[in-house]
């Protein structure tokens, strides 16, 4: 009986060392997906926001949508910046959340823009910031081997 419960025991040791790595793969998967969807995100969101800024300006439902798509942007920023990082990303995760920081500032200041009837990207900065997004996620792709 005492041998059973050695191997037991010895076997659990061996297999939660791996259940760990696992989950560390996994983490490591979920951030490198979540962290792509999000740079897509906002580089559709640059590529169309011109043309939202456009009707914005005159008619007052895309203005609503507009500040919608704002708000939903800025959701979507604050929930980046809470994900599980995987330690070697920490370097890249914490230059988005540098970004991130600079775009929730000019999200703040696009829907207080489309509230008073201003235009909506006025003195934000987001296009450069979305700009400087997209540079690092070019950046990145060039490290991917083909």
């Amino acid at each position: 009986m005492k041998k059973h419960k050695l191997s037991f025991l010895l076997l659990i040791l061996l297999i939660m060392p791996g259940c760990a790595f696992a989950e560390q793969v996994g983490d490591s998967v979920n951030f490198a997906t979540d962290t792509a969807s999000y740079m897509q995100k906002l580089n559709e969101f640059g590529q169309e926001a011109q043309t939202w800024v456009t009707d914005a300006a005159t008619d007052p439902e895309a203005r609503e949508a507009l500040k919608d798509k704002l708000v939903a942007l800025k959701e979507e920023s604050a929930q980046y910046a809470s994900l599980q990082v995987p330690e070697y990303a920490a370097d890249l995760h914490q230059k988005i959340a540098g970004y991130n920081d600079t775009l929730q500032q000019g999200l703040d200041q696009a829907i207080a823009n489309v509230e008073e009837g201003k235009a909506a990207f006025e003195s934000t900065g987001i296009p450069d910031t979305i700009n400087q997004v997209n540079e690092l996620m070019n950046q990145l792709n060039q490290l991917i081997p083909n």
